[in-house]
């Protein structure tokens, strides 16, 4: 057994956030990553990650054929690999694994959500100019975010974002200052993105990476800011912080002494279990993603081990209203193939059956399934209120997940869709929701914990992931969000809750 002060399971936009805070408040801190950690050492070479053009074991995470959307059925070695692909139902949920978490796999974007609609889903207590003024420059400033450049946008690469452009102003959408507001028009906004190193990639210094769409699988030029290039980078710097990559958490539990116990399998690269741990600590953090953070919880409410934890456990789980939308047969060249995610958010607030908001979504394939190359796929993000849940299964000892997406989200993203199609010409065929990796919710604020992610009934426990979140980032990617919600949780709990002896 092993006492620790503080123990982070997870290391993505929630657990890089609290591993920072707690190192700078000289809290001794271990964080458990079941994945490993990703080092570029070439970034002249596709010699770090897997790439869309040839996946191998390191795409996925230990699976020995492929399961990621667009690249099914490619035999690869078992492997911990950077993105997890959980099947459920006849839905795809993609999880980010490895130092870093979800941004390994995510595609730069931290897009800001819109006060009124914040205001619908997020507690009271939440106040939008607070997060407006303080949390959510916090992390733009630690991420080092900045807005796509004009020359970068004027690239080969970045075609399709231009004509995607140039289509929203001439269906009447004007450009706007942000995307804070409830009328339509488009706004550049933030991205996780080094542009001098795009910059780089585009002169042939640096191997196609970014420019290439290559996002899910890692990115080898380095030109995404993953989080284990800032938040845990100074993290460890703090000396204070210990990041320990293959442990993979089976359990926790409260102690009858007050605390927490952890039992953890350590495993290798083909998953393997090498060893097993009990790890305790006085102050537990939940940021093993929605996925992983609830079935942990359910589990072990289930069990006995977190008996305290209320009926809600398992509600408010959603997917972010995400959508995917295709506008094909253009009279223009759009290189759908090219250019990475985001940049350009069009914003169709006035929306009459949902707000929604759309951004461009490249992949590789596309040069392939397109060869006219005249087609933009797009995410869009609809502000559903429909909401699933998580069920415990004693015979199987499993943790189910009931959930369908919402029909309105798939109309909303129809009429944006067609609204574009309207001056711009091309066709909409049916919309696509059976993928995400932007699920939210099952322990939220407001129901199983507080607006800080204190665990209610369970002092000391504190969920600072995307399972906070009431399965809705108001039609924006979540990244953005659940990092600056973690931020003003830690201030919160370092001054209020964790004891400095």
């Amino acid at each position: 057994m092993t006492d620790i002060k503080a123990i982070v399971i997870g290391s993505g936009f929630g657990g890089a956030v609290a591993a920072l805070r707690l190192g700078q408040a000289e809290i001794a801190t271990v964080v458990l990553e079941r994945g490993r950690r990703w080092t570029i050492e070439d970034p002249t070479k596709n010699a770090t990650f897997a790439t869309f053009r040839n996946p191998d074991g390191r795409a996925e995470w230990l699976n020995t054929v492929t399961k990621t959307p667009g690249y099914e059925g490619i035999p690869i070695d078992k492997y911990t690999g950077v993105l997890e692909v959980l099947e459920r139902g006849n839905y795809k949920f993609l999880v980010g694994c490895g130092v870093g978490g979800g941004s390994l796999a995510y595609g730069g974007i931290l897009i800001q959500p819109p006060q009124k609609l914040f205001e619908q889903v997020f507690p009271s207590a939440i106040s939008y100019e607070e997060m407006d003024t303080i949390y959510f420059p916090r992390v733009h400033s630690i991420i080092g975010s900045a807005p796509i450049p004009d020359d970068v946008l004027e690239s080969e690469y970045y075609l399709g974002l231009k004509v995607l452009e140039q289509h929203a102003l001439k269906s009447g959408l004007p450009y706007v200052e942000s995307t804070n507001g409830l009328t339509n028009g488009i706004t550049r906004f933030p991205m996780g993105v080094d542009w001098d190193i795009v910059r780089e990639e585009i002169a042939g210094e640096r191997v196609p990476s970014v420019i290439a769409a290559e996002f899910w699988f890692g990115n080898n030029s380095g030109g995404k800011k993953t989080l284990d290039q800032n938040y845990l980078k100074l993290a460890e710097e703090t000396g204070a912080v210990e990041i320990r990559t293959h442990h993979l958490v089976t359990k926790v539990a409260e102690k009858p002494e007050g605390g927490y116990a952890v039992a953890v399998n350590i495993i290798d690269d083909s998953g393997e279990i090498i060893d097993q741990q009990t790890l305790t600590c006085q102050y537990l953090f939940m940021a093993a993603g929605v996925m992983g953070t609830c079935e942990l919880l359910i589990k072990a409410k289930a069990k006995g081990d977190l008996p305290k934890i209320n009926h809600h456990l398992g509600e408010g789980f959603g997917n972010d209203g995400d959508t995917y939308a295709f506008r094909t047969h253009l009279s223009e060249t759009t290189n759908p193939h090219l250019g990475d995610p985001g940049a350009i958010a069009v914003l169709n607030y006035e929306n009459p059956i949902l707000p929604c908001v759309m951004m461009r979504a490249p992949l590789p394939r596309f040069e392939q399934d397109f060869p006219q190359k005249n087609v933009i796929g797009s995410f869009v993000f609809a502000m559903t209120p429909y909401r699933g849940n998580f069920s415990y299964d004693s015979a199987s000892d499993t943790v189910q997940l009931n959930f369908a997406s919402d029909p309105k989200a798939k109309e909303a993203a129809k009429y944006l869709a067609e609204l574009l199609s309207e001056k711009n010409g091309g066709e909409v065929p049916p919309i696509a929701s059976q993928t995400t990796g932007h699920q939210l919710g099952g322990a939220c604020m407001g129901q199983v914990c507080d607006d800080c992610g204190r665990v209610a009934g369970h002092p000391n426990l504190y969920v600072v992931d995307g399972a906070l979140i009431p399965g809705s980032s108001t039609c924006v990617n979540p990244a953005l969000t659940i990092a600056a919600i973690a931020e003003r949780s830690l201030e919160r709990i370092l001054a209020e809750d964790i004891k400095h002896s």
